[in-house]
């Protein structure tokens, strides 16, 4: 489902606030995008590794998250969002947008309401007030880190005629992340858990417990990979 844009060109300091009265209606018929932390803190929150988690929950090998086949979302309960302390970052923005630039520039947009929204429009608050309630602040971190990481991959494939160490089996792999179409075999760039493990054990130290950490160590991982 295409949502309309409404506004465009704001800012953290652009004026606005939301109050979400539980319709549920924004949990249908979306595409949710995933990166490696959102599905680590999901995986985290079913008690599961992020392997099983891409297996069970996910489409297009942890690239999208699975919807059943009325169009809502696997996570989706009678009583609302099941996995909502650790929800993806396209559902804490709603109704907003961000983008960032390779630059990193950062803007957002206001997409229009969907007709059986329930939810309240104001402007008694700030889009950074809005980030902040939401929890958004260390999702967006994490989309920014691995921004920076599919903006290095991709160069490593602008670069494949000049680095003869970069082979096309790699390269294939990173244009298939960059563009959503993996297969099974190539679930280790996504899989945080898996990747972080082997990293770990090559370089002789501990698996952290944190996710913060071990995103850390999955870029470096796959920056390791690639090279």
């Amino acid at each position: 489902m295409e949502l309309s844009i409404h506004k465009i060109g704001l800012t953290r300091n652009s004026a606005f606030s939301f109050v979400c009265n539980r319709c549920l209606s924004c949990c249908h018929l979306k595409k949710i995008q995933l990166n490696p932390y959102e599905i680590a803190r999901m995986a985290r929150n079913r008690g599961v590794s992020t392997t099983e988690f891409i297996g069970r929950y996910t489409d297009n090998a942890g690239t999208m998250l699975k919807f059943n086949d009325e169009d809502a979302c696997i996570f989706l309960e009678s009583e609302g969002c099941s996995v909502h302390p650790d929800r993806p970052l396209v559902c804490r923005l709603y109704p907003l947008a961000r983008y960032v630039e390779f630059t990193g520039q950062e803007s957002f947009s206001q997409v229009e309401l969907e007709d059986d929204c329930q939810g309240e429009l104001h402007e008694n608050g700030t889009i950074e007030q809005y980030l902040e309630t939401q929890g958004a602040l260390p999702f967006m971190h994490a989309a920014d880190r691995y921004l920076e990481l599919l903006c290095l991959l991709m160069d490593i494939i602008k670069k494949r005629e000049v680095e003869s160490s970069i082979t096309e089996a790699v390269i294939d792999t990173v244009r298939a992340v960059s563009t959503g179409e993996i297969t099974r075999d190539d679930l280790s760039i996504v899989d945080m858990d898996r990747m972080v493990q082997y990293y770990c054990a090559e370089e002789g130290v501990t698996v952290p417990e944190s996710i913060d950490e071990k995103m850390l160590l999955h870029i470096r991982a796959v920056k390791k990979w690639a090279a």
